[in-house]
């Protein structure tokens, strides 16, 4: 299905050859339960190119005490206290200085709090960097995860619009190349992520855009029942995946990176595995949340690929000369061999928040690398 969202992927052929856009976190590049305000923030205690941040960095002279880095709430689960606090340690090892990690259960919180500086890193979504940066323009990229050969060209995850699986029938399409569409979806109950999630809002919404021009003509539209009879957010990937499973919601749009450790994913490589059709089961003994939907399945009537969110940085409160050792170390080889943040492909369960299966590790990135996302309405 061609679209406006892939349309404001098709960089010019120059900037692809110098981003070489690819792989887990864009597909066809685009294809992201009621916003919960005032949560907060649990602390959870202390412990080879430029990078965008690389030149922007406060004065040389200056100094901080300890660097606070903000998670998502994706990352902020317990089971991922392992490799966050791996991440404390190694930036910590590199910045010289302790670090404080904050956990969230609202995205609005996590990019309020890089862009006031009440953090000075932050695990984002590319929609999430992208809002934090409208707020504060010294947010910058500092690196992302690359595609499993150390490259930028397939730095891609999947953004999914999803389906119970006995359902796949209402959604199938033989005038699309896929077999499968979105044409069925209005007036269903519909489960995002969040308004500031990228694969779990802002790339789905600009797919519905695209295929329903003369109903939706904004994204802000879909945050309330008008074109959907109902619409939840489930504040996290799993959330929005278990709205879906529970019944509470017809539709539901959630990542693959987020969701994949809990379900059965077909064996097929990885663009096949998130293409429509695809159907998906609940893992037996599935941790929280997934837990009260054990023998469920869902399938794939959209996938898209979207760029990998970046660990970004505010630099008008973090000295340059720690954003450049922050840079030189988390792009070394000895942080890519660290197990604790690199989950290998045949481990489970190590607390990883990243895996080997998907990348060879972080890699410098620059804002320019972001515009696609900026460029989708």
């Amino acid at each position: 299905m061609q679209s406006n969202i892939e349309n404001a992927m098709n960089i010019n052929d120059d900037v692809q050859r110098k981003l070489q856009v690819s792989r887990r976190s864009f597909l066809s590049l685009m294809g992201m339960g009621a916003i919960t305000l005032g949560l907060g923030l649990a602390g959870c205690g202390s412990t080879e190119g430029k990078g965008g941040a690389a030149t922007t960095g406060s004065d040389e002279g200056s100094t901080v005490d300890k660097i606070t880095m903000v998670w998502l709430p994706n990352e902020s689960s317990a089971e991922f206290d392992k490799g966050r606090e791996e991440f404390g340690k190694v930036l910590e090892k590199y910045a010289g200085v302790p670090v404080e990690l904050m956990t969230t259960t609202d995205y609005n919180v996590a990019i309020e709090a890089i862009a006031s500086g009440k953090a000075q890193l932050a695990n984002m979504g590319a929609e999430g960097f992208i809002q934090a940066q409208k707020k504060n323009a010294k947010v910058m990229p500092l690196v992302t995860t690359s595609d499993t050969d150390g490259k930028l060209d397939g730095a891609k995850y999947f953004s999914r619009i999803c389906v119970p699986a006995d359902q796949m029938d209402q959604y199938k399409d033989d005038s699309d190349p896929t077999g499968y569409s979105i044409k069925n979806v209005k007036g269903k109950r519909m489960s995002f992520v969040s308004a500031t999630s990228t694969s779990g809002f802002k790339v789905p919404s600009n797919a519905i855009m695209d295929a329903f021009p003369d109903e939706v003509t904004s994204t802000d539209e879909l945050t309330k029942p008008g074109f959907f009879s109902q619409v939840l957010f489930g504040n996290s990937h799993p959330g929005s995946a278990v709205n879906l499973l529970q019944g509470d919601a017809d539709v539901a749009a959630f990542d693959d990176i987020d969701v994949d450790m809990y379900l059965d994913v077909p064996t097929d490589d990885r663009d096949k595995a998130n293409s429509a059709g695809q159907v998906y089961n609940v893992k037996d003994g599935a941790a929280q949340p997934f837990d009260r939907v054990q023998g469920k399945s869902f399938g794939i009537i959209q996938s898209t690929p979207v760029l990998n969110g970046p660990i970004a940085v505010n630099t008008e409160v973090l000295p340059q000369d720690i954003i450049d050792k922050l840079l030189e170390g988390l792009t070394s080889k000895e942080t890519a061999s660290d197990e604790l943040l690199f989950a290998p492909e045949d481990v489970e369960d190590s607390g990883a928040v990243w895996s080997l299966g998907d990348t060879a590790g972080f890699i410098a990135v620059e804002d320019s690398w972001y515009d696609p996302i900026r460029n989708l309405a």
